[in-house]
């Protein structure tokens, strides 16, 4: 894949240097032959195959011009290159408008909304005329923020069907107005054109803030932005003005999260703003929000609880619920529980900056729209100010920003460890991203070291991750290095030292891209947190574990916040029925999605969540029971269902099997008839004869398992929460949980003394290296001299050989391939965070 992209890339380079289009044709051995260069670049083995969520192909570059024409791929040249004005979009979209009309998947995608076949060709073909005589845009009205809207979509790597739901909603928002009618009407029928039109504005999203009237009717908010770096104390005051509101609630991104301050609140651990201090009072170092335990020389989390300070709080989450006191006033939930029908005096949510998640991002978007309170506290990073500006600005709200810097400070180490991990200390945390990656490192560092390593990693359940942190933290557990993922970044209270980063890139589901600015602020910023090694310590230090990488990581902290540019909505029961009435009697949910994302008027700040994981979900729905009711298959789609993990679709599917022949799942029959728990079973009679010489023979196949396990017993306590009559089986539920979580947590225990054991008796066969590949390129002529660059190119191999023990004045090193942009001004999103840059380097002899 990563070849893929980065032949793409310079096939981009090239037609953005000549003034004509690069055409790339499908030969029948299944090769794209760019005519311009005569080289040879294969697809991906497995290409995606549903045209509506990829171009045809499997291929797609920078700047998503790319259409398919019969069987050519046409990319054109010198269209983007971070100079679009607003004058040059018509332009832009005429010369890209009739390729685009005739891409196959979309004449299919129009049938699926219901244009007669027989009227889809005269419609598009007087849509691309208009877009040719420049008229669209002056006819639709379309202002200035939504061309400045497009012009950023279109440069943004990350987004590869931009330009096709760009072109999708201009011409149903074309059709659809007033002005097109007359002379519209002569060229398809107005039964077409009214359907087209009924469809519009049944999805029609460029007013978000009024689909929450009762914010809306009530007085004007105060919204107060606590925003600062990790390890700033930014949610300090705001969890403060919670403790001493009568009604408020707290909503944050984990169950974990939402659970400590659930128990903080009850315990009377943080102080409510107005009350006399403690001074001799010992501070609470162990939170894992962003908090300052002290103001000042006074205490404001103890780690004793204050009766005085105790508040009556409830806790809802998507899995769990505990209610303290039913006339409690305060409740601490997560983000996507939150509820906009309370009169709050004080809502804190916390990590605001993930209104912009494609996967999440709604549930912070309903909350700064809808939630109805006084006093709203939104606390995260700096980046998301310019973004809830722009969105307050739409509901009439006061704004105030409260900015903080780091309590301890943050340093880029001289040097690397240079590939070697017999340098990692105790308090170290390598920072891998992938599972497999996790554990190789984790048995490489333990048979290196005969240290034990804790791991933390997003599949892994909460719990789990949290038992894995503890054992970290405490000094004499014997787990004294950290091996994690990104998910070290929220929600655990981590004594880290020192970060190390294992990889300066991360596979996204298509292909190695670099991490953003964001992510690598948010995992090195856990290194030295406050407190966590003395109030006078000096603070935290990351590095990488391969020197080319450690510029990568100095040039992406030096560069200051990038501003969020949209915040993500979701779709409700009323959007999606309303949408469904408007399409063909037999059209599915899916379609309706589809409508979601591909005819929807979206405001400048907003979009749609992706709808790729639950279009997965909806097929799997109409394909076992596709005569439910709406309600029914809106509330499955929307269950936390990991639908790309086989073994939980396989679960999941049995399950909405059995909820449509019986309306009543039996758990226990559901788990007998799975393959999840043949494993937790194997498992737990390990436990009981405490055979760990038993699990050296097994890979980590059985954790997977577990993990699947865990994953849809969540889903099952999900819906037993909103449909307690079909799900009955809560309490077997949560007792197999636990169980599962500790079998987890036993077996990854065992893991570590099973490598620790096998240090240096057994050297490993097989040795994971990193080789280095040239290859020259013409990259262009200076006057009659062809320049070459020598062009670097990284692969990871595996070979069965003896091991061998790397000089100690040679260290392995690895690759640099790409640099992190500088800085960048406000609006253009830097080229160099997704996409593959070229660099000269020498090549190995």
């Amino acid at each position: 894949m990563f070849r893929l992209a980065r032949a793409a890339f310079t096939l981009h380079n090239h037609a953005a240097r000549s003034s004509t289009s690069v055409v790339l044709t499908f030969s029948r051995s299944r090769t794209f032959k760019a005519a311009s260069k005569g080289r040879t670049v294969r697809p991906p083995r497995n290409p995606q195959r549903n045209a509506e969520f990829s171009e045809p192909g499997g291929l797609m570059t920078r700047d998503r011009v790319a259409t398919v024409v019969g069987k050519q791929l046409v990319i054109p040249g010198s269209q983007l290159k971070g100079s679009m004005s607003p004058d040059d979009v018509a332009k832009y979209l005429a010369r890209c408008g009739k390729p685009w009309s005739k891409l196959p998947h979309v004449l299919q995608r129009f049938k699926r909304f219901g244009i007669p076949p027989n009227v889809l060709k005269p419609a598009l073909s007087a849509f691309t005329t208009a877009l040719k005589q420049e008229t669209v845009l002056s006819t639709i009205d379309m202002d200035d923020a939504r061309l400045q809207r497009f012009i950023y979509d279109m440069e943004d790597s990350s987004n590869s069907d931009a330009l096709d739901i760009w072109f999708s909603r201009l011409f149903y928002e074309w059709v659809a107005h007033p002005q097109t009618f007359s002379s519209l009407s002569k060229v398809i029928p107005v039964s077409t054109i009214t359907s087209m039109a009924e469809l519009f504005r049944s999805a029609d999203m460029s007013d978000p803030s009024s689909t929450y009237p009762i914010s809306r009717a009530t007085p004007r908010r105060k919204v107060i932005m606590h925003v600062g770096p990790t390890n700033s104390g930014k949610t300090h005051n705001a969890l403060r003005a919670l403790a001493a509101a009568r009604v408020g609630c707290y909503a944050g991104p984990l169950r974990l999260l939402a659970h400590e301050i659930f128990e903080r609140l009850n315990k009377g651990q943080i102080a409510p703003l107005g009350v006399d201090l403690d001074a001799d009072a010992e501070p609470d170092t162990e939170s894992t929000v962003d908090m300052d335990p002290t103001e000042g020389e006074k205490v404001v989390m103890r780690k004793e609880g204050n009766p005085a300070w105790a508040r009556a709080c409830n806790l809802v989450t998507g899995e769990e619920q505990k209610v303290v006191d039913v006339q409690a006033g305060l409740v601490s939930c997560t983000v996507e529980m939150i509820s906009t029908m309370v009169r709050h005096d004080v809502v804190v949510v916390d990590e605001i900056q993930l209104l912009s998640d494609p996967d999440r991002g709604g549930a912070w978007t309903t909350a700064v729209l809808g939630v109805n309170a006084r006093e709203l506290h939104l606390c995260g990073e700096e980046a998301a100010v310019p973004l809830v500006e722009a969105m307050l600005r739409d509901t009439g709200d006061e704004l105030v920003v409260n900015r903080y810097e780091r309590l301890t400070p943050l340093k880029v180490a001289e040097t690397s460890l240079e590939g070697d991990l017999s340098k990692v200390k105790k308090g170290d945390c390598i920072v891998s991203f992938s599972r497999s990656g996790i554990f190789a490192l984790k048995k490489q560092v333990e048979q290196a070291s005969g240290r034990k390593c804790a791991v933390a990693y997003g599949r892994l359940p909460p719990e789990i991750r949290s038992e894995q942190a503890s054992l970290f933290n405490d000094p004499n557990s014997g787990y004294d290095i950290l091996i994690g993922s990104d998910a070290i970044g929220m929600g655990l209270n981590l004594k880290i030292k020192r970060i190390i980063f294992e990889a300066v890139t991360k596979y996204d589901g298509r292909r190695e891209r670099p991490l953003s600015i964001p992510q690598f602020k948010q995992i090195a910023g856990r290194a030295g947190r406050y407190g966590l090694h003395g109030f006078d310590d000096e603070g935290g230090i990351c590095t990488t574990l391969y020197e080319p990488d450690l510029p990568v990581l100095d040039d992406a902290l030096a560069v200051p916040p990038v501003p969020l540019r949209k915040a993500y909505i979701t779709g409700n029961i009323n959007l999606h029925s309303d949408i469904l009435q408007a399409l063909p009697s037999d059209a599915s949910l899916s379609t309706g999605m589809l409508v979601c994302k591909y005819v929807s008027k979206m405001h400048p700040s907003y979009e749609f969540e992706d709808v790729t994981t639950k279009i997965i979900a909806t097929d799997y729905i109409d394909n076992i029971a596709s005569d439910l009711t709406l309600e029914d298959r809106v509330l499955l789609v929307q269950a936390p269902v990991p639908w790309r993990d086989g073994a939980v679709a396989r679960f999941m599917s049995a399950l909405i099997k059995m909820y449509h022949e019986k309306l009543r799942v039996d758990l226990r029959e559901l788990v007998k008839s799975s393959e999840l728990l043949a494993d937790l079973e194997g498992v737990q009679k390990m436990m009981a004869k405490d055979d760990k010489a038993r699990v050296r023979s097994h890979k980590t196949d059985a954790l997977t398992m577990m993990e699947s396990l865990h994953k849809g017993l969540i889903a099952y306590l999900w819906l037993s929460f909103r449909n307690p009559i079909s799900f009955s089986d809560r309490e077997y539920a949560i007792e197999l949980k636990e169980q599962a979580e500790k079998a987890m947590e036993w077996y990854l225990n065992v893991l570590s003394d099973k490598f620790v054991a096998q240090r240096v008796t057994k050297p490993d066969s097989k040795v994971r290296r990193v080789e280095e590949v040239g290859r020259v390129e013409k990259v262009g002529r200076i006057g009659k001299v062809e320049k070459l660059e020598k062009v670097g190119r990284v692969e990871r191999v595996e070979k069965q050989k003896r091991l061998e023990q790397p000089s100690e004045t040679e260290p392995p090193s690895r690759p640099k391939r790409w640099a992190m942009p500088k800085s960048v001004p406000y609006g253009k999103k830097p080229i160099s965070t997704d996409v593959p840059q070229r660099r000269v380097r020498q090549v190995q002899p």
